[in-house]
């Protein structure tokens, strides 16, 4: 966690003022349903490629104590895949990675559940969006306005969510550089956190997974995490 400053959401709506929380996307087979941040920290603060809007909004660190939530060092709309996900109980590995020089592009860290805008702890307006100019006409991206210090305030972590991860959806992501289709062993732990059979095909696994989710999104106390991990 010392690495971390911060996370970051970008909007531009500027009604942000009035929201109590962040909402997590609607239900989605091409996408996650979930809050979306940008992880911020010592080393990426000025070369990660960031989701551009004209607000800034800055969360605190404390969030990434609690357990709902993974991490994409590559975008990949927020889609659970063997290669590009970590979890909070490997948050440090994913800091070394989004750190090293293998990956440029934007990482995501998805939320399952809203998050209380009592976590907000600051706001930036970046009127130029991608860009600002200096004085001696340099050209710097937005990153450049952003604090280089660890932000978090007074309000602690809710550490009775609990985590959603079966979502097995990675084979509808259509963006750049996709990653190989997740394991035959990551499934068969996915499918023992989901209560499905896991001796049976991935695609068996898959639809049996798809087919209880509006379920197990309710009952999220089912679900066996320690077998994913």
């Amino acid at each position: 966690m010392d690495d971390i400053l911060y996370l970051l959401h970008c909007t531009a709506k500027e009604t942000y003022e009035k929201w109590d929380a962040l909402e997590p996307s609607e239900m989605d087979v091409n996408q996650y349903p979930g809050v979306y941040f940008s992880l911020i920290t010592k080393n990426n603060l000025l070369n990660e490629t960031l989701y551009y809007s004209k607000y800034m909004l800055i969360f605190s660190k404390k969030l990434l104590k609690q357990q709902n939530y993974h991490i994409n060092i590559q975008d990949y709309n927020g889609h659970i895949n063997e290669e590009n996900t970590y979890y909070p109980w490997n948050l440090d590995k994913a800091i070394d990675a989004i750190n090293s020089d293998k990956y440029k592009r934007i990482n995501e860290v998805v939320f399952h559940d809203s998050i209380s805008m009592k976590y907000l702890c600051a706001a930036i307006i970046s009127y130029k969006n991608s860009y600002t100019i200096l004085s001696n006409n340099e050209t710097l991206t937005a990153n450049y306005l952003l604090p280089n210090f660890p932000i978090f305030n007074d309000e602690e972590p809710d550490m009775t969510k609990i985590p959603f991860l079966c979502y097995p959806y990675e084979m509808n992501y259509t963006g750049i550089d996709p990653f190989k289709i997740s394991s035959k062993k990551f499934y068969n732990k996915m499918a023992k956190m989901c209560n499905v059979n896991a001796n049976q095909s991935n695609m068996k696994i898959i639809e049996e997974i798809r087919k209880k989710i509006p379920f197990l999104i309710n009952n999220r106390h089912l679900l066996k995490i320690d077998e994913f991990k």
